[in-house]
């Protein structure tokens, strides 16, 4: 069989159900094998966003998928977004076409869509190999899964000689995964009872989820761990939809009822989370009052590397998370549970009064306020709706106003990368299919990057609902100048009619500048049945004449190594 074909069973082995990628001549027997083989082909754009939309699909699936780059510029513009996916703890399978091998090894100058990349892709991979010969195909692509799954997950990279793709060769039967990668582990019993002593002599712990919950799709397990330890329950910024955000236990970490919860707390238990800097590490802002140094830590880790390297643990369960998760709601259920907080209800009674008051509270604009924006919009999108988040700004106002419902929230919460949204939404619904709907709030900054991603929606008939928070602008950024300068520098945009450009591609297009017309266009734009995109004029200066709510324990991340010269906590 062909080196492309035998790619394609390697792939359906590890359970590969799409390939983001252009057509390409490099890359043609490939796709050719994986059309007829019954794996989804789906090209985007910009190679960038192919990364983007495997994204987007792993996590609604907890799959591995892959992202094709043809050689020379299109492999060049899949390294940002492996970036971007190292500091996610996503794992990819980038695949690239080069030159073929006495071209590559030549010494040689400006050779046509050269660039030697391999090298580039190993800082933000995991692994990264060069395929010159078909007999190492089934070595190179099973060392790849193994190093994309072992401890933290992350990007691998590999590229091949184009020359070889359609190269017959005589290959050894297929392996499972099961016979080249290790299983799943569970937790040792002596390191799950001492976890369970912890939270059962606690008197006032909090759960806190992370990233690591939603996307090995862990929500029932965690609610009914919840349910057990009967404590406030907070998720990181990557964990938002371990529990809705209209669940009674949920607490805000930045509200006021967060604050108390935390400060109160005297036992942490950290549940696919590494407490990243966005959350003080665990030990700055909200985490140093009341308890502080004194509060005991609780982590459940899949990866021994990370325990400790943040904030130190008392105790860390490492083990797959699926696994110790469920092994510590057993050992919890056989012991009894843990003694409910009493103060519970009134937490989350002050929790939703605060909400009221913030809501109560949105100034008045001359157009509508972002923070307006996100609490109509709310109204109108389907609660179980799948969100998908991008922009500056626009995070802060989603944040405060529009309430998490759904099981997935998907966001680069840590590397931030502007411009992913369109891709993540487009593989998110990819995964959902016609069961759920995908929505993605986004600015009008993060939406440029990548608007004619909007076409790859239209061509796959993906009825993804883009809602812009429009302020021509980039939000943070032009609050920063107009503090510190007195105007914006290269921080505003022309006006766009972006709803046009969704008609003109032949999607769905609302344009928005009244308050009350939000519903009925969010409405509207569901309703279409095809891609839409709802464009709502808000207010350019809501960015610097006034701050979004939270936005001081936000940007809290900015100064905390450097205020804390003292150490782990």
């Amino acid at each position: 069989m062909t080196f492309g074909d035998r790619l394609v069973d390697l792939l359906l082995e590890e359970k590969v159900e799409v390939i983001f990628s252009q057509g390409d001549l490099s890359l043609v027997e490939i796709q050719k094998c994986a059309q007829q083989k019954g794996i989804r082909l789906v090209g985007p754009r910009h190679e960038q966003v192919a990364a983007f939309m495997a994204s987007g699909y792993y996590c609604m699936t907890g799959r591995m998928q892959v992202a094709m780059g043809a050689m020379g510029p299109g492999v060049s513009n899949m390294l940002s977004s492996a970036v971007c996916a190292a500091q996610e703890n996503i794992p990819l399978l980038l695949i690239g076409s080069r030159r073929q091998s006495s071209t590559n090894l030549a010494v040689r100058r400006n050779r046509w869509l050269y660039a030697p990349m391999l090298e580039m892709f190993r800082v933000p991979c995991k692994f990264v190999a060069s395929i010159d010969t078909p007999g190492h195909l089934d070595d190179i692509v099973r060392e790849a899964f193994r190093q994309a799954w072992a401890g933290t997950p992350g990007p691998v990279y590999l590229e091949f000689d184009y020359s070889i793709q359609d190269m017959k060769w005589d290959f050894p039967p297929l392996e499972s995964p099961a016979r080249y990668r290790a299983q799943p582990r569970a937790a040792d019993a002596a390191s799950m009872d001492k976890a369970c002593d912890l939270i059962r002599s606690a008197r006032k712990p909090i759960l806190m989820a992370g990233p690591g919950v939603v996307r090995n799709r862990l929500h029932a397990e965690f609610r009914k761990l919840a349910d057990l330890v009967a404590a406030p329950v907070l998720t990181s910024l990557g964990g938002s939809g371990a529990v809705p955000e209209s669940d009674g236990r949920y607490l805000f970490q930045f509200s006021g009822a967060g604050r108390e919860a935390i400060e109160k707390s005297d036992l942490l238990i950290g549940i696919g989370t590494n407490l990243p800097e966005m959350d003080g590490y665990g030990r700055h802002g909200q985490f140093a009052a009341g308890a502080g140094a004194d509060r005991k830590i609780l982590v459940l880790e899949t990866d021994p590397g990370m325990v400790g390297v943040n904030r130190c643990a008392d105790h860390a369960v490492v083990g797959d998370l699926a696994l110790t998760l469920r092994q510590l709601i057993a050992g919890l259920e056989r012991a009894g549970g843990a003694a409910a907080w009493g103060e519970l209800s009134r937490l989350r009674a002050g929790y939703e009064a605060e909400r009221e008051r913030l809501a109560a509270a949105i100034p008045e604009s001359e157009q509508i306020h972002p923070s307006r924006l996100m609490l109509e919009a709310r109204k109108a999108v389907p609660d179980d709706a799948v969100i998908v988040l991008d922009g500056g700004l626009t995070i802060l106002h989603k944040m405060a106003f529009f309430e998490q419902r759904s099981s997935d929230f998907l966001y680069t919460s840590t590397f931030s990368h502007l411009g992913s949204g369109l891709g993540y939404a487009l593989g998110a619904q990819l995964a959902a299919g016609s069961r759920r709907r995908v929505c993605l709030l986004t600015g009008d900054g993060a939406l440029g990057f990548h608007l004619a991603e909007f076409e790859t929606l239209v061509r796959h008939q993906l009825p993804v609902v883009v809602i812009v928070n429009d302020d021509r602008a980039l939000g943070a950024e032009m609050s920063s100048h107009m503090q510190h300068v007195g105007h914006a520098i290269e921080a505003t945009f022309s006006p766009v009619r972006y709803d046009q450009i969704a008609r003109a591609m032949g999607g769905h297009g609302e344009y928005v500048q009244e308050a009350q017309e939000i519903v009925p266009a969010v409405q509207r734009a569901f309703s279409a049945g095809k891609p839409a995109l709802v464009q709502v004029i808000t207010d350019q200066k809501a960015s610097y004449m006034g701050a979004p709510p939270y936005v001081d324990a936000l940007a809290g991340w900015l100064g905390n190594d450097a205020l804390s010269p003292s150490g782990l906590l």
